[in-house]
């Protein structure tokens, strides 16, 4: 039993790795966006163009990610993906075309869309109910750290080196060593069989059961508008060069602290939610705060002291890791055959809700002259995803029984 429950720490380890790298990805274009908009010569409106050409993909692939993890099972998917992830990551380092740029970045959206789903299998396998929300949460906090590392370590790097592409063959080099530890650590699962097929029945019948399944559609929704706020991260660096009077680094600095809010924040979500043993009240809770130092944070005036827009970021980010516990909820909602089909579906529309989002955010504040109407449809969206979580979402710690 103490063997298992090593392991599963090693596993959870070595996921972790990987959900790091892909998260570093992820917030790559949003970190470079005051960069690639003078070295491209575009505009915001563009600029949201290359962020969310990975997402969308990401976000599409994602009931695709639920049916290769039933077909193919966790650990053929991961390293499958992880080789196609390592091609997009050089092809984007060796781009100085804005169409090349865009291709790279939608093969390692495609590359990357298969990871958190299959982590999540793997992780609801290895640990028990009254310890799975805690290590998803640990899980995704490797998501804060990965946000970090491009926001804050992308203008360091154009600020001291001169240049910011090194740092993507940084994350390849990081993915080829996770790749070995990935082959070897999850070949066995905790009775010593391999860690692949969850019951596979009929891949449509049961994506069309998730489909009718009232159950799921309250996360759905509440997911999807909470990922409507997360493009305030994508722009924050800007917003505060540009409404607050920062220096790039400093609001590199600033989003990147927000960003890292995130380990924290995942860690604390899963912990709070295991002990108190309830998923709904976590999630309003930090719903409602999350809205308070959303507004607060927009409306602060210019010219305040740098770590006090720190940690009005951190606070909304920290809160905004509630997230997790939508992962942890959707499994204890839906059977093992249909719970990976259920998180590609809260996982890919939530993308997709951030990718169109992201675009249009950027567009608004070209065609308005500033960033306030922009920011007004984000506390309107964050108001009415809290309203949601009250009304709408049940209490599913304690699994099937507890839901039906």
């Amino acid at each position: 039993m103490e063997n298992k429950r090593w392991f599963a720490l090693v596993v959870l380890i070595t996921v972790c790795v990987t959900y790091y790298a892909e998260n570093m990805l992820k917030a790559a274009a949003s970190a470079l966006s005051p960069v690639l908009i003078n070295e491209l010569d575009i505009n915001k409106g563009t600029m949201g163009l290359l962020i969310t050409a990975f997402f969308i993909i990401y976000g599409i692939m994602q009931i695709p990610a639920g049916m290769f993890t039933d077909m193919f099972g966790p650990r053929k998917t991961i390293l499958g993906f992880t080789a196609l992830t390592l091609v997009g990551i050089f092809l984007f380092w060796i781009s100085f075309r804005f169409e090349m740029l865009v291709v790279a970045q939608i093969i390692m959206g495609v590359g990357c869309s298969v990871f958190y789903i299959n982590f999540v299998a793997i992780i609801s396998q290895w640990f028990p109910i009254e310890r799975r929300a805690t290590a998803i949460g640990i899980l995704s906090a490797a998501s804060g750290l990965g946000n970090f590392t491009a926001y804050m370590g992308f203008p360091i790097a154009n600020a001291m080196f001169g240049g910011w592409r090194n740092l993507y063959l940084l994350v390849a080099l990081i993915l080829l060593i996770n790749y070995g530890m990935n082959f070897v650590i999850l070949k066995n699962g905790p009775n010593g069989n391999h860690v692949e097929k969850a019951p596979r029945g009929n891949l449509m019948k049961n994506l069309g059961e998730v489909l009718r399944d009232r159950r799921i559609y309250p996360f759905i929704v509440g997911y999807l508008l909470l990922s409507f706020g997360w493009v305030l991260n994508s722009w924050m660096t800007l917003f505060l060069m540009e409404t607050k009077g920062l220096t790039y680094v400093e609001g590199g600095l600033v989003t990147s602290l927000g960003s890292i809010a995130g380990i924290p924040g995942c860690i604390a979500m899963g912990a709070i939610s295991d002990r108190l043993r309830k998923r709904k009240l976590p999630l309003i809770i930090f719903s409602c705060l999350y809205t308070l130092f959303l507004a607060t944070f927009i409306f602060s005036p210019g010219g305040l002291p740098v770590p006090l827009y720190a940690t009005l970021s951190f606070s909304i980010n920290f809160c905004a890791s509630m997230w997790v516990l939508f992962f942890s909820m959707v499994p204890e909602v839906l059977p093992i055959s249909k719970a990976s089909l259920g998180l590609g579906l809260v996982n890919g529309f939530g993308t997709i809700g951030y990718s169109l989002i992201t675009p249009f955010y950027g567009g608004l504040v070209d065609s308005t002259g500033g960033y306030f109407y922009s920011n007004m449809v984000i506390i309107a969206i964050s108001i009415i995803m809290t309203a949601t979580m009250i009304l709408f979402t049940k209490e599913t710690y304690g699994g099937l029984k507890k839901t039906n």
